[in-house]
């Protein structure tokens, strides 16, 4: 909550509301647009139970709130979480998921960032997974 710390507790839930119907319609359109690609039931190799395709377009905060809590709240009050980055964003989707994000996910946003890094070190050897307020 560092960076936005100058906003009100009300400030904070409207700005990450904003960002929550944004995603949801995101998700809608995605729904809408994927037709039959989705399929049902498929299990992934780290042992998640199998979902199905409506099931896939649930957030991940939404189960894993209450199944990884730790870590739900290491993201939530984390500048990501505030910022509404999801999960999916760095570390993939239901059918491509990676418990370690690849890190090209952080170029994605921190391009700058990521071009000046030592190229022997992996962006969350510095930055512990979750935080992104402090080095380690």
């Amino acid at each position: 909550m560092l960076a936005f710390s100058f906003l009100g507790g009300d400030k904070v839930r409207r700005f990450k509301l904003k960002y929550l119907i944004i995603f949801l319609i995101f998700a809608a359109f995605t729904a809408c647009t994927a037709g039959a690609k989705n399929s049902v039931n498929t299990t992934m190799s780290k042992g998640h139970p199998s979902l199905s395709a409506q099931d896939k377009l649930t957030p991940c905060a939404t189960c894993h709130k209450d199944v990884t809590p730790d870590i739900y709240k290491e993201w939530y009050d984390s500048v990501h979480g505030i910022a509404n980055v999801k999960c999916f964003q760095c570390h993939g989707t239901y059918e491509d998921f990676a418990t370690v994000p690849k890190e090209s996910s952080c170029a994605a946003c921190h391009n700058k960032e990521f071009t000046k890094k030592p190229k022997d070190k992996a962006c969350w050897s510095c930055h512990p997974a979750h935080h992104f307020y402090i080095h380690k």
